[in-house]
Parts: structure tokens; sequence; C-alpha cells
């Protein structure tokens, strides 16, 4: 958590056409600049709020000052928020899934599913065609014809100019 950070509301607006609440804040800490989820965390605890319908849109801090600006957006349900907002905000501030984890999404699509079920089996068909067919060797590029032999350069000197006396 933020150590000692203070939040104030700057603005809270609603917006019924998107059915949530809009909200500008400022944010003032100590120590080292709060990552995107302590943030997320401050707002949600001091508002009362569910993280999964929160959305934090932009966090700004400026050079030499303890305090950071920022707005987030509150839906009214996860169904709208997952409607209207872009998928690459919601993923940011999120911890990354590690390489040996397996991803939370349980199935892929029924799309997805047919798209990858052709490509993997063309695949072994190919590596078998290519033991029984034996590689020709490749061929070697012409060679360039040898280059003519450098011309004797002549060295044009300039005559001097006469003096006047």
């Amino acid at each position: 958590m933020i150590p000692t950070a203070d939040l104030k509301i700057t603005g809270d607006r609603r917006n019924e056409l998107l059915k949530r609440r809009e909200l500008s804040f400022t944010l003032g800490y100590t120590g080292s600049t709060p990552s995107r989820s302590e943030v997320m965390g401050k707002v949600c605890a001091i508002l009362n709020l569910d993280e999964k319908k929160v959305v934090l849109d932009s966090v700004k801090t400026r050079f030499g000052e303890r305090t950071m600006k920022g707005t987030a957006r509150v839906y009214d349900d996860e169904a709208m928020l997952a409607k209207t907002e872009r998928p690459y905000l919601m993923a940011r501030g999120k911890p990354k899934p590690k390489e040996g984890a397996e991803p939370e999404v349980a199935a892929p699509a029924p799309k997805e599913a047919a798209k990858e079920a052709p490509k993997a089996a063309p695949k072994e068909p190919a590596k078998e065609s290519a033991k029984a067919v034996p590689k020709e060797p490749a061929k070697e590029a012409p060679k360039a014809a040898p280059k003519e032999p450098a011309k004797e350069s002549v060295k044009v000197v300039p005559k001097e100019p006469a003096m006047e006396a």
C-alpha cells in the first residue's frame, strides 16, 4: 500500500449514457512513486468501490512534486465496462501471467479453435515429405568475369602562371 497517501477527489461527474462516474483526483504520497495497482487500491479503498468496476485512465506526475493527478471511471456494472472500455486500459497495471502458468482464459473461442486445428495438421506431413525427398545440392552462383587491368592514369600538371615584374 502507499505509505501516508493523501487522496482528494477534485471532480466527480455522472455520465448516464455510459452508466458510469468519471472521477478526477489528486494523490499526495511520500517515498517512491506508487504503481498503478497501488493507486487503484487506494482509490477503491477510500471510495469503498469494487476494483472490478473501476478503470484507472490516466495518472500523471510532475518532476520534483510528490503529488499525482489522475482520472478514473467507475461503472455501474461489469457488462457495461466490458462493452465500453478498451482492453489495453483494463489490462494496464495488472500483473502479467508467468510463462509456466496457464492463462486465466479456460477455453478459446470456437473461431480461434477452428483456426488453430488446421494449422497443426499440415505441419506434420510437411516434415515427413521433407525426409522422403533428398535435398538438391545448392547451385553455385556464376562467377563474375575478371576485371580488366586498370589503365595507367596520366597526371596533368598545370602550367605555372607567369609572374609579372
